[in-house]
């Protein structure tokens, strides 16, 4: 019952005054998914509780009027020092959902970082908790294309071998040794003893199947990390030997990536019972809540602390409070700026037969995207100009505002609208509604639409957008990353640029697999500058975010996809 309370109260918080409210049932209705003779009668629990007057509209559509007993951020205030008190952490963050104003959680932020830090149970369990600002999307290897669920997925399971980012070389892993014949046979020697969480040995035939997986999934995005492999034998229980259809210098690679983490052949996969030989085990997961476990019996070194608990809130939770220990001995928090290892861009939709195929108003877009001012009129404070995937390569780009009008003329555009989609959160939407009032000033219609990840997923807005803002963050290896970004048919560079631009990427590709380092670097710039040339996608940033956490969380380290290495955090007692 707080649960519906509090929403109807968020939904009525902007149209209050005085504690009263007029309102429709129907919106009750749609909020609290039930019935109209159900809204009635919880309506009545909540006045014979003491919590409002309801006084029902007279004759239809009439609307109803509700005056509250209390003000909402005394409740708001009320519930979370009760929660607090008696460890209710899973309805203090249905509560940190709710679209509540930033400076009542601000206000509390102490409470609810003694709540949701880092605890020390009766049994001595060091748990995390931690917020995530939006829905959490699939755990599935074969297509997740998220950074974050990827990011879980590398604690849940394990590859053959992993890339090693600071000596950019591969070692061994599940395999404890490896070996190629003639750069089209490798062959793997599996450690014995690894278990997966279900108590259940690794064996050769785990492998075989997890090969099999990825080549012979309808639903795989990741396909293309196994479409070399010819042949998987298993000539016994801990060797694996597996031939490839061609030489492929980026093998070892593609199958370090999380996407490639072996799976138990005894079951089938399920992402509510995730089995892995990870770290972590997934203990539970629900709508707004995932927790992970340390795996006890885990073949490398155990992880120091025991849970992680993820918690769905809203975008202004998540700002104010962040990883933090319970009861800290000083109020000092330390935070720490990370470039990530990534970019923001705006997508132009090629594969729709719209106004965005004139290469004058690409051009236009271009000259409208002055980051500079963007990052001025939202008042950015950390931030470097992206004109490439990486942070090394970019340099700022020239806009000239004087040129939009005559591009503009030149494509014949007469204020066609312009379909814009954004993430469904408030950071993007500042950017696409700057971007809108920009076009105005030109007589551009940009017609704004906001997404969410699942949304993302089911590809809808293939179909309806003219342009996506988005990001791309890099894994570890940024050269396996900047693969699977054009491999990846999950993302919008597979399925919005133009099949000629991708027929020659390809082809570069080809070549970037055979090539040594510095020569794939020169590939990825040619790549690079083909995009800003034809203005595929506008480049925009590389985001500098800050991290905050208490100076006694120790180990902070940032792992792949910009995010914390849970594995290796600790505090001392």
């Amino acid at each position: 019952m707080n649960d519906r309370y509090f929403a109807m109260r968020a939904h009525f918080l902007e149209r209050e005054v005085n504690g009263e409210c007029f309102f429709k049932l129907k919106e009750l209705e749609e909020r609290w998914f039930c019935s109209l003779k159900n809204v009635k009668r919880i309506l009545h629990q909540f006045e014979e509780s003491g919590r409002l007057t309801y006084l029902p509209g007279a004759g239809r559509g009439n609307p109803s009027k509700v005056t509250f007993r209390h003000p909402f951020q005394q409740e708001v205030e009320d519930f979370m020092k009760d929660c607090m008190e008696n460890g209710k952490l899973d309805q203090a963050a249905q509560l940190l959902r709710l679209p509540i104003p930033k400076s009542w959680i601000a206000k509390v932020s102490t409470d609810i970082r003694d709540m949701f830090g880092l605890k020390q149970g009766t049994e001595s369990k060091d748990v995390l908790h931690a917020f995530i600002s939006r829905d959490f999307t699939t755990l599935d290897p074969l297509k997740v294309s998220i950074s974050f669920e990827a990011h879980l997925i590398e604690y849940l399971g394990d590859n053959l071998v992993k890339y090693d980012a600071g000596e950019d070389r591969i070692l061994p892993h599940i395999a404890h040794h490896f070996e190629s014949v003639d750069e089209r046979k490798w062959i793997f020697h599996l450690r014995k003893g690894v278990y997966f969480h279900h108590q259940e040995t690794l064996t050769s035939k785990d492998v075989a199947y997890t090969v099999e997986r990825i080549k012979n999934s309808d639903e795989s995005s990741h396909q293309w990390l196994a479409e070399d492999i010819e042949t998987v034998e298993c000539p016994g229980p801990y060797k694996v030997v597996i031939t490839l259809k061609k030489e492929n210098p980026f093998f070892l690679r593609y199958i370090a990536s999380p996407n490639f983490c072996i799976l138990p052949s005894s079951q089938s996969f399920n992402e509510e019972e995730w089995i892995g030989t990870g770290p972590f085990l997934l203990k539970e997961r629900s709508e707004n809540k995932v927790v992970l476990e340390a795996f006890d019996r885990y073949f490398l070194e155990r992880p120091l602390l025991d849970e992680l608990h993820f918690y769905r809130v809203s975008q202004d939770a998540a700002t104010i409070v962040d990883f933090t220990v319970q009861n800290p001995p000083t109020e000092e928090v330390l935070s720490k700026h990370e470039l990530e290892t990534g970019f923001r861009f705006l997508m132009c939709n090629m594969r729709r037969r719209t106004v965005i195929q004139h290469p004058s108003i690409r051009k236009a877009l271009y000259h409208l995207m002055d980051i500079n001012r963007m990052a001025e009129a939202l008042g950015w404070e950390h931030w470097v100009e992206a004109s490439s995937f990486v942070n090394t390569r970019s340099s700022p780009q020239a806009r000239d505002p004087e040129a939009i009008l005559p591009l503009l003329e030149e494509a014949g555009y007469n204020g066609e609208p312009i379909t814009l989609y954004y993430m469904y959160y408030q950071k993007a939407f500042e950017v696409a509604d700057w971007y809108k009032r920009q076009g105005e000033e030109y007589g551009i219609n940009f017609v704004l639409h906001p997404f969410t990840f699942p949304d993302f997923y089911l590809r809808e807005m293939d179909r309806e957008a003219d342009l996506i803002f988005m990001g791309e963050v890099s894994s570890l290896d940024p050269h396996l990353s900047f693969l699977a970004a054009f491999y990846n048919d999950t993302l919008l560079f597979r399925r919005m640029f133009p099949l000629e631009s991708l027929e020659w990427i390809d082809g570069k590709l080809e070549i970037f697999k055979q090539e040594e380092a510095e020569n794939r670097e020169r590939i990825m710039a040619e790549i690079e500058s083909h995009i800003r040339e034809n203005n595929l996608l506008l480049f925009q940033h590389h985001p500098i975010k800050t991290r905050t956490f208490h100076p006694m969380i120790k180990d902070v380290k940032f792992h792949s996809f910009g995010h914390f290495d849970f594995s290796k955090l600790w505090i001392p007692r």
